[in-house]
């Protein structure tokens, strides 16, 4: 095709007709110049869709993963709620009416909790190969970026749980009642056991004296106000993870790739 268009010009010139060569070197150099601008067009394009099949691919992923953490949220905030309303009642003026096996199971329930451990590999995975840039939805970025914050957030009112169950509860409650008497309550979906332990008998006045302790009533009021925080923090968590699947629902087009 090349050798075509030469022999054309050649031609031209050798009759002398410049004039006519100028105009068809310029045609040509216009023809050239089109052809590239559509197959940059077509480049384009191509990159432009693969880019669009790769966002979508993690939009559905993100979906998956926040519908999953949405689900355990759920069920571990079901879990310290019950934990929050067992201290709650244990800080009641009618507590010394409570019968032993109540008690027990009331501290038992107040001190069996739940951390949120929540899946990012899909989040993670794509932040370090930079594919969140291909998400288009700003709103969505926003909101995704909220995330790592927002679960720093809530573990570190969790490890000041964790901490002072471990370091000032456990010791203290020992003191007057066997933790083995709690067994019944650290009964949970996640936590599948095939035995049990029978409680043991302990002295009425056991119980008394663990009511009239100032330490325990401390003990039980700070589990209960770290129960509050983290139940308030998950519930703001939900809600959050609520939002992020419905704009991830909202920007995932359903047809592709399907």
């Amino acid at each position: 095709m090349i050798k075509f268009f030469r022999k054309i010009r050649q031609n031209l010139l050798s009759e002398g007709k410049t004039g006519k060569y100028l105009k068809y070197a310029i045609g040509e150099i216009v023809l050239v110049v089109i052809g590239i601008l559509i197959a940059l067009q077509i480049n384009n394009w191509s990159s432009f869709q693969k880019d669009r099949d790769i966002e979508q691919s993690i939009l559905r992923n993100l979906r998956d993963e926040f519908e999953e953490n949405l689900e355990k949220l759920r069920s571990d905030n079901n879990l310290n709620q019950a934990s929050l309303e067992a201290a709650y009642a244990l800080l009641q003026s009618e507590r010394i009416t409570f019968r032993s096996n109540r008690i027990d199971s009331l501290v038992g329930t107040a001190l069996n909790y739940a951390t949120f451990e929540a899946g990012t590999g899909v989040f993670d995975e794509a932040i370090s190969a930079g594919k969140m840039r291909l998400i288009q939805n700003d709103s969505l970025k926003t909101l995704l970026s909220k995330w790592m914050g927002k679960l720093n957030e809530l573990g570190e009112d969790e490890v000041i749980r964790r901490d002072h169950i471990v370091h000032n509860v456990s010791s203290l409650f020992r003191k007057y009642i066997p933790y083995r008497n709690f067994d019944k309550a650290y009964d949970r979906d996640d936590y599948v056991r095939n035995r049990r332990i029978e409680p043991m008998g302990v002295p009425n006045a056991n119980y008394i004296e663990f009511f009239q302790s100032i330490e325990v009533d401390g003990a039980l009021y700070e589990i209960y106000l770290n129960q509050s925080y983290i139940h308030s923090i998950s519930i703001t968590l939900e809600i959050y993870i609520q939002e992020v699947l419905k704009l991830l629902d909202e920007n995932i087009d359903e047809l592709t790739n399907q």
